[in-house]
């Protein structure tokens, strides 16, 4: 197999891997978010029917332990990759929004363990819906970048397997992957072409829909070039190949959309500085938070039992360390950035994607950044926004 041939099979090859590992990390995902679930919802319950309908355990250690151990899939099984990646972002210096999950999960779970030994509150159940929320929102992440995958491996699709090739005067069919350069390919009517080239023998209409989004057909004859994957509507053609593989137009799409993917826009780039600056002085707050009720129990007490008359589930009777230990996990767990490290980057994969589907390729994130100050859209004279469908206008008898 020659040095080009290699290259186009490794391409599609290394292609239907990064495919593959879509889908994989979509399933994880989705697995992690199911198992956090499928032990926190109980948790939930059970805490809401305490609170309502005032339903307790005949010994509240059982309570407790029942809650430590319900606790314990969510955060150290399905949602272990939070706490490896929080891990690693320490080691190396940084802070990122793992980090603060974590710590608010982290916190809520060891007050179950403090309760054996102090009079601060369980709040397992906190620290295992931090957990699945904050799961939740990872599964809708790759599934948004699936999405991309999913435009991707469409557009492998329009390709055809097998071409034509003429040769010494005779026809045979050969793989798509063995064409190169140079060689001459025969299209029949209502065929995809199989690759980039120039006609050199015959004349038809092509379809270009898939290039340009327009249905009307594009005559084209001798020296006028075609496209891969669009088709041939009408006579017989023979194509001289030009470019195939890597170097072909269709993936060139493939490479714009995966680079869009990858690029970092502004706005992105602002969101992670925000959020370096937001954890440490969360976490500055959280403290602070906790100091204050140890310091003046007596006046924010009088604040709970203010407080207890529109949020019942406050109980101003609880000891200043329990409502105080409370109140900087609320602090941890409320000023989570998730908007700012999870939104911007899903939006931008949403928008990227949408925008193949409907036939616009966006070069990178950039673009979409700057498409909101654009007020003015001009075309030359052969440019035309189209429906995508041929419509029938008027009727003449």
């Amino acid at each position: 197999m020659s040095r080009e041939k290699r290259t186009n099979s490794n391409f599609i090859k290394r292609e239907k891997e990064i495919q593959k590992k879509e889908f994989n990390r979509i399933n994880q995902a989705k697995y992690n978010m199911l198992g956090a679930w499928l032990f926190t919802i109980p948790m939930i319950v059970w805490v809401l029917i305490e609170q309502v309908l005032g339903i307790v355990w005949p010994s509240e250690t059982i309570f407790d332990i029942g809650m430590i151990v319900l606790a314990v899939p969510p955060l150290f099984i399905f949602g272990r990759e939070t706490f490896t990646t929080a891990f690693k972002a320490v080691i190396q210096g940084n802070v990122n929004m793992d980090l603060l999950i974590v710590i608010g999960s982290g916190i809520a779970y060891l007050t179950g363990l403090a309760t054996f030994f102090t009079e601060i509150g369980n709040y397992t159940d906190v620290a295992a819906t931090i957990i699945a929320f904050h799961l939740t929102g990872k599964y809708f992440e790759e599934k948004s970048k699936g999405r991309i995958s999913r435009d991707i491996e469409e557009l492998l699709e329009l390709r055809v397997k097998t071409a034509a090739l003429i040769e010494n005067h005779q026809v045979r069919e050969i793989s798509v992957e063995e064409l190169e350069p140079g060689d001459r390919i025969l299209v029949r009517a209502a065929e995809t072409i199989p690759a980039d080239g120039k006609i050199i023998k015959g004349k038809t209409k092509v379809d270009e829909s898939m290039l340009n989004g327009k249905t009307s057909p594009v005559q084209k004859s001798v020296d006028d070039e075609v496209i891969g994957a669009t088709v041939n509507q009408q006579g017989i053609i023979e194509i001289k190949v030009t470019r195939v593989g890597k170097n072909s137009c269709l993936f060139q799409f493939i490479n714009m959309i995966e680079e869009a993917e990858k690029t970092r826009i502004p706005i992105q780039k602002d969101a992670e500085k925000i959020t370096a600056v937001l954890i440490p002085l969360v976490l500055i707050i959280a403290v602070f938070t906790f100091l204050i009720w140890l310091l003046f129990p007596a006046i924010l007490h009088s604040i709970g039992n203010w407080a207890h008359s529109y949020l019942p589930w406050v109980n101003p009777q609880i000891s200043g360390l329990s409502l105080g230990s409370f109140s900087a996990i609320a602090v941890l767990v409320v000023a989570c950035p998730c908007a700012l490290g999870m939104a911007t980057p899903t939006a931008l994969l949403v928008g990227v994607g949408i925008g193949e589907e409907n036939g616009i390729l966006i070069q990178n994130g950039k673009s979409i950044e700057t498409m909101q100050d654009v007020d003015i859209i001009a075309f030359d004279m052969t440019g035309d926004i189209t429906g995508g469908q041929l419509q029938k206008t008027e009727f003449k008898k």
